[in-house]
């Protein structure tokens, strides 16, 4: 009779077979590149991707901004007109007033711990400097191609400003991350900017 272990063993391996295709969507992949130019090439997608996905979280948290700061304007703005229009007529104010001026306290302290305008000026300014990183990276893929050889310090340079950037940058949401990733999958990379515009 078999051992009861290495059946388990063997099933679990059958499952992962059976998956293979599922597991190839979530295997992660390592670059080693081979030369310089790789090296450079590797780094401007990586640059792209983050700009790419800085950018969108900039615009969600924008969004963001924008669906908590006009309900919010606009609740405080009836419940101050009710509560003005309620003292000078010398009545209590409805029910509903005090209703609303809860709901705009809410709305109003969502807006500050949320900080939308906030995380999106972050992203924005960090896709602004991957945008600079990429036009440094497309400059010396440029001089690699036509002969100069970047020395030792200037990649380093290059390499200590992408940290940089990656040590400062704040962290995107997973679901911006996987939606860039997908994007960047069905990529055509083009060798002439003409490329960029035409099928």
């Amino acid at each position: 009779m078999a051992d009861p272990a290495l059946m388990r063993i063997g099933l679990n391996i059958v499952r992962l077979q059976s998956t293979r295709g599922l597991l190839m969507v979530n295997e992660k992949r390592v670059f080693t590149p081979p030369g310089t130019d790789e090296l450079l090439t590797g780094w401007l997608i990586h640059s792209h991707k983050a700009r790419d996905r800085h950018d969108e979280a900039a615009r969600r948290y924008a969004k963001g901004q924008y669906a908590l700061g006009i309900p919010s304007l606009i609740v405080s703005t009836v419940v101050g007109t009710s509560v003005f229009a309620a003292l000078s007529s010398k009545e209590v104010p409805p029910l509903w007033v005090g209703l609303l001026s809860i709901l705009a306290a809410v709305l109003a302290a969502l807006q500050t711990f949320m900080d939308f305008g906030g995380r999106s000026d972050k992203h924005r300014n960090a896709a602004v400097k991957y945008k600079s990183s990429i036009r440094l990276l497309e400059e010396s893929i440029v001089r690699q191609k036509q002969g100069t050889v970047l020395t030792k310090d200037e990649v380093a340079t290059i390499r200590t400003t992408l940290d940089s950037l990656e040590e400062t940058a704040p962290v995107v949401m997973p679901k911006i991350h996987d939606n860039i990733e997908k994007r960047y999958q069905h990529m055509k990379y083009v060798s002439e900017a003409i490329g960029l515009y035409s099928k």
